[in-house]
C-alpha cells in the first residue's frame, strides 16, 4: 500500500512555511516547540525527503518542500470542501463581520461576493475598525466574526496569513546621521504602531514624528513621497515606490500575523466556511 500523508501534519507544515519559524508556529497551534519539530520530522519520514532547512534564523523550504506545499494547499482545501459538502449549507440570517480598516476594500470587493455565492441567504453586516477594537467587540458580543492582527498572549484565534513588516523609505531617501530622521506613525492604538515605536526605541535613532494618521495607506503615501520613513507591510511596497532601509540604520525583524476570531454564538460550520473563503481570498 502506498504511503499516506496525514492532513494534520500537512496543516502544521503549511503553517511553518507561512510563518517561517517553528517557535511561532508552536505558539499559533498551542503546542510545544518539540511537538512541532516531531511533526515535521514525521512528515519528512513519510515523504522520504528533507522538507525544510534553516536560513538566517528562519525556516526555508527545500525544493521538495516547495513541491509538497503546492499540494498541501489543494489537499487541505479539498478536505474542507468535502466536509462542507456534507453539512447543511441552507444557512440564513444575519452575520456581522469586523474588518481592519486597511483591509476593507479587499474584503468588500473580493470576499463578500464569494460568500454570497456560497451562502446566498446569509446577510452580512460590516464594521471597520482597528484590530484591538474589533477584538473587544467580539468579546462583548457586538460582532460575530472579525479579522484581527495577532498579538502575543491572545489565544483561540485561527491563523489566516502573515507578512513581513519592513522599515522603508522612498527610493531617493538619503540617511544623514547628523540630522533627525523624519518618521510617519499610525496614531491609533494598534500593534503596528507599537512595533514602530519599539523599533525606533531599540534602534536609538535620532528621529522626529512628522506625520500621523489612522490609515496605513496615508502612512505609505507619506513614505512614498519622501516625507518620512516608516514600518509598513511588505504587500504595500514596490521597487518603484520604496526601498528597504539597511539593518545598519534600523532592523526589519517583525512579522504581521492576521487571524480570524469569532464570538461563542457563531456555529462551527459557518465559521469553517468563512475561514476557508478568507484564506483563499487573502492568500491568493
Amino acid at each position: 500500500m502506498a504511503k499516506q500523508l496525514d492532513l494534520e501534519l500537512l496543516y502544521t507544515f503549511t503553517l511553518v512555511a507561512e510563518i517561517g519559524e517553528l517557535k511561532k508556529t508552536a505558539e499559533r497551534l498551542f503546542k510545544s516547540h518539540s511537538a512541532i519539530c516531531m511533526q515535521i520530522k514525521r512528515l519528512e519520514e513519510i515523504a522520504g525527503v528533507s522538507l525544510i532547512e534553516r536560513k538566517h534564523n528562519r525556516i526555508a523550504l527545500t525544493q521538495k518542500g516547495e513541491i509538497l506545499l503546492s499540494y498541501c494547499k489543494r489537499m487541505l482545501s479539498l478536505n474542507d470542501a468535502a466536509i462542507a459538502a456534507l453539512q447543511d449549507n441552507d444557512i440564513s440570517g444575519q452575520i456581522s463581520f469586523g474588518i481592519p480598516t486597511d483591509y476593507a476594500k479587499d474584503f468588500v470587493t473580493l470576499f463578500l461576493p464569494s460568500l454570497k455565492n456560497k451562502l446566498p441567504n446569509l446577510q452580512a453586516k460590516i464594521v471597520c475598525d482597528r484590530s484591538r477594537s474589533l477584538r473587544n467587540k467580539i468579546v462583548s458580543g457586538n460582532l460575530d466574526i472579525a479579522i484581527v492582527a495577532g498579538e502575543m498572549g491572545v489565544i483561540d484565534e485561527e491563523f489566516l496569513w502573515s507578512e513581513k513588516l519592513l522599515w522603508v523609505s522612498s527610493p531617493n531617501f538619503q540617511y544623514d546621521a547628523s540630522q533627525e530622521i523624519p518618521v510617519a506613525v499610525l496614531e491609533d492604538d494598534c500593534i503596528v504602531r507599537n512595533l514602530t515605536l519599539d523599533g525606533l526605541k531599540s534602534s536609538r535613532l535620532n528621529y522626529k514624528q512628522v506625520f500621523t494618521s489612522p490609515m496605513l495607506d496615508n502612512i505609505a503615501d507619506a513614505v512614498f513621497n519622501s516625507m518620512a520613513i516608516s514600518l509598513l507591510p511588505e504587500s504595500m511596497l514596490t521597487k518603484a515606490n520604496s526601498k528597504v532601509l539597511p539593518n545598519s540604520i534600523i532592523k526589519s525583524k517583525d512579522l504581521l500575523i492576521m487571524n480570524l476570531i469569532r464570538s461563542s454564538s457563531v456555529a462551527d460550520n459557518i465559521f469553517r466556511i468563512v475561514c476557508e473563503h478568507m484564506t483563499d481570498i487573502f492568500t491568493s
